[in-house]
């Protein structure tokens, strides 16, 4: 009867375990199975577009995107592109902490841990409170750490 009682709480505490790291593995394998675009980044609790920086950003018919593609082996690769041409390709890496917590570590603009929020099925929203800018660092010590809010797409 005591072997009875200690086995079925193992049990169900392994069947919960095991669905948590699922979750997660699902929500890793979303991230890596598809190529990314951020629409908009907030930075500071701004209402400015940050991307809206970029040349030719603002010019519309799409034109322009900053794509982010998640690799295996939390590698990302991240570029901005102008009609056909590259701007520039960036690396870094990537780590899913848990199911809604994301570690992003590339660019001048992302250093830190975000909140996972999906919207639609293509669509999410990050948030971190705590996100280094390397672009303000020495410049503007209010940006160097500040919060952030990204707003991304699978495209």
């Amino acid at each position: 009867m005591k072997m009875k009682n200690f086995f079925l709480p193992v049990v169900v505490f392994a069947m919960i375990a095991a669905g948590f790291s699922s979750c997660k593995k699902i929500q890793e394998d979303n991230l890596v199975n598809g190529l990314w675009r951020f629409n908009q980044v907030y930075i500071g609790g701004s209402t400015t577009n940050y991307l809206t920086g970029f040349s030719n950003y603002t010019n519309g018919n799409n034109c322009c995107a900053y794509k982010v593609d998640f690799q295996r082996d939390d590698i990302v690769f991240a570029y901005y592109i102008t009609y056909d041409t590259f701007g520039y390709v960036v690396g870094g890496n990537w780590h899913l902490d848990e199911f809604n917590k994301i570690q992003l570590h590339f660019d001048n603009y992302f250093d830190g841990t975000f909140d996972m929020k999906k919207i639609t099925q293509k669509q999410f929203e990050l948030n971190s409170d705590a996100n280094h800018i390397k672009f303000y660092d020495g410049v503007d010590p209010a940006l160097d750490t500040t919060s952030t809010k990204i707003e991304m797409e699978r495209i």
